[in-house]
């Protein structure tokens, strides 16, 4: 990995390895018919257009009814297939279109959701609920890795020395207490107790901190970084804030989207997903284990109030 880290400010999406995408897609025959280049200014438009299915399938999944949303979503993901593959360059040996790339990665957004629906988890804890859905989510993630030939470094599986890292880290204590006030959900675990607490803040660590910056700010940010240049970190950051809408709060979908933007920015300027991992881990740990096990911190300040 050492011949492909990136210096800091450096963008991830050039530390990409070469390969052929079309055959990666299982799609070589809808690769063959290039109804959509692979433009730059057409891989904006048709990634500006994914924001509108996403978000339309997480309003009807959590205001409408939850089955016809995983039936939206399961279209999505089938449509960003088909896409992907329409758009595959067909030359052999050819670099893939970015808007191919693009597509492909963007199926984990339904996926996502797919799965978290799907699962029978009802019997798992609370805890190992994230994890066990988790764990397929990352499957993908490596698969698509390998199709679209991103190596770890490219995605900011690498160590940073700058101190945006510890910075970002210690940013998730607030963090975590601001989405409670803004959330107020019911604690993760029954007890504030050392036993009952060491495991499920891990998980949340990994399954949450970890696998959604691996997700959205290593792979997706790192693919549409060829497409839009800085403005990746926008896209991303709106796509993420679209699959918060689950928990009915605008406020907190503005919040989320702000958070997306200053760890997307910390990503782009250090090419490691280290710092906001953790940061992320440390905002659902203090949100969900932490704050509602402290009255002070718990009860709502005079001067914070949200709808």
């Amino acid at each position: 990995m050492a011949e492909i880290a990136l210096r800091a400010g450096g963008d991830m999406a050039n530390a990409e390895a070469p390969g052929t995408y079309a055959g990666s897609l299982g799609l070589a025959v809808l690769g063959r018919v290039p109804l959509l280049a692979g433009t730059r200014a057409q891989a904006s438009l048709l990634a500006a257009g994914t924001l509108g299915p996403f978000a339309a399938a997480e309003l009807v999944t959590t205001y409408v009814d939850a089955i016809a949303g995983m039936a939206l979503h399961a279209i999505v993901l089938s449509a960003l297939i088909l896409a992907a593959g329409l758009t595959a360059e067909t030359r052999q040996g050819a670099a893939p279109a970015h808007v191919s790339r693009l597509l492909y990665a963007l199926t984990l957004v339904p996926l996502i959701r797919i799965i978290s629906l799907s699962m029978p988890l009802a019997r798992f804890d609370a805890a190992l609920w994230y994890l066990m859905a988790g764990l397929p989510v990352f499957l993908a993630g490596l698969v698509i890795m390998a199709a679209i030939g991103l190596r770890p470094g490219a995605v900011g599986l690498r160590l940073s020395r700058s101190p945006l890292q510890p910075a970002i880290m210690l940013l998730g204590f607030g963090l975590g207490f601001v989405e409670y006030q803004i959330l107020r959900p019911e604690p993760l675990v029954a007890q504030a107790t050392l036993v009952r607490f060491i495991l499920p803040a891990l998980i949340l660590l990994v399954a949450t901190g970890f696998l959604e910056e691996f997700l959205f700010r290593g792979i997706l940010q790192t693919v549409a970084s060829r497409a839009f240049g800085g403005l990746a970190v926008v896209y991303v950051g709106a796509v993420f804030a679209i699959l918060h809408i689950g928990y009915r709060s605008a406020t907190d979908v503005a919040f989320v989207l702000t958070i997306a933007l200053v760890y997307g920015w910390v990503v782009r300027r250090t090419g490691s997903i280290a710092g906001v991992s953790v940061s992320h881990g440390i905002t659902n740990i203090v949100l969900f284990m932490v704050v509602p096990f402290i009255p002070a911190l718990s009860v709502r300040p005079d001067w914070l109030t949200l709808p």
